[in-house]
């Protein structure tokens, strides 16, 4: 039986990695099974710019967004007709979700890593990993673990083969500001690492929000590159150097051992919300502002790669300070040269992904559907 024939979903997201890790799926099988499928893109200081032309590319009945936040309130409060069955958050401030449940008299549903404030006013709450249901539980609210919709569109673990020299992947960022910062910094990496591994194959994975800009920046460095997002993106890679984000989930579902570093000098390209965000667009003290919040920040997270945050422990290194091309080339050497050191996280990264059910997308439908039904 088709449950989702004739009924209408909106679907509220973010970010770059919540829009293409989490909506994709999501969306993909709420329309096989019938349903219409509309999008609203929310305001978020970490959009990347491309989040309306990435979503139009999903075949999805209605995409909106992104709009400023009044005229994001004027959409929750007066949606228009169709009036939808079910409003379903993947990302962003629960109060947008809450607002446009409340005006279309819908239930919401919350997909989410973490705890958020209103999530004991959803009609349910859904997470990936065990790990993750302590925060949610401290919102009131009781969340069902219905396993990592990033972990959707990945294609099982696959051995680096053993010809060849190693193959090492660099993930520059999907916000332009990031990526021209982070390309000659990979660019001066890679040129220390073939000083060490003469047959080294670097491969430069790009943002799929990367697609369509002028990458003068990336012509002339002469970084071989792929189009991340993908499988095959990750295919055959004996490491990885990245930043903090979903990138570091989808290398654990790929079982592929990576490196976390965060350069200090970096943090001047990452925004801030609210207060501190206004107060970093100053003319000339603002990069030093961003980069002095984010730092004091930065010393009371803990780990930032999502392995670790679900193990509570440092599956994966992280490098965070003053650091320079030599000091993340030696890092990765000394990978690179312990196969039983990399075969250790291999097998740790494998199992933090089996903690979480597999076919979340499905499981979440099957609950929504449930509890319309009800």
């Amino acid at each position: 039986m088709t449950h989702g024939v004739g009924r209408r979903a909106v679907l509220l997201t973010n970010g770059p990695g919540e829009l293409w890790g989490w909506v994709r799926p999501m969306a993909a099988e709420l329309t096989g099974r019938g349903w219409e499928v509309a999008l609203r893109i929310l305001p978020c200081q970490f959009a990347s710019g491309a989040e309306g032309r990435v979503a139009s590319s999903l075949g999805l009945a209605e995409v909106s967004g992104a709009e400023s936040a009044l005229s994001t309130a004027r959409a929750m409060i007066r949606p228009g007709l169709p009036r939808p069955d079910a409003v379903i958050q993947l990302g962003g401030d629960l109060m947008w979700g809450r607002m446009l449940a409340w005006s279309c008299r819908v239930p919401l549903f919350c997909y989410s890593y973490g705890g958020k404030r209103g999530m004991d006013r959803c009609a349910a709450v859904y997470t990936a990993f065990p790990a993750m249901v302590a925060s949610i539980e401290r919102t009131g609210a009781t969340p069902v673990v219905v396993g990592d919709l990033t972990a959707e569109l990945a294609a099982p673990p696959s051995r680096p083969p053993v010809t060849g020299g190693p193959k090492v992947a660099f993930f520059p960022g999907s916000r332009r500001g990031i990526r021209e910062y982070a390309i000659p910094l990979i660019e001066s990496t890679v040129a220390v690492l073939q000083e060490l591994f003469p047959s080294l194959e670097a491969r430069l994975v790009l943002s799929p929000f990367s697609e369509g800009e002028d990458m003068g920046e990336l012509r002339a460095s002469g970084l071989s590159h792929v189009s991340g997002g993908r499988a095959e993106s990750l295919d055959g890679l004996d490491f990885a150097v990245t930043q903090p984000g979903t990138n570091t989930l989808e290398l654990m579902h790929r079982s592929v051992p990576f490196l976390v570093a965060i350069p200090f000098s970096s943090l001047r390209h990452v925004p801030l919300p609210g207060v501190a965000g206004l107060a970093a667009r100053l003319p000339l003290v603002g990069p030093l502002l961003r980069e002095a919040a984010l730092k004091a920040k930065g010393r009371r997270i803990g780990f930032t790669a999502w392995p670790n945050r679900l193990a509570g422990r440092a599956v994966v290194e992280e490098i965070a300070g003053e650091i320079t091309p030599e000091d993340i080339a030696l890092r990765v050497a000394e990978h690179l040269g312990d196969e039983a050191r990399l075969a250790g996280i291999r097998e740790a990264l494998a199992q933090i992904s089996a903690s979480a059910p597999a076919g979340a997308a499905a499981r979440i439908a099957d609950h929504i559907e449930g509890v319309l039904s009800t």
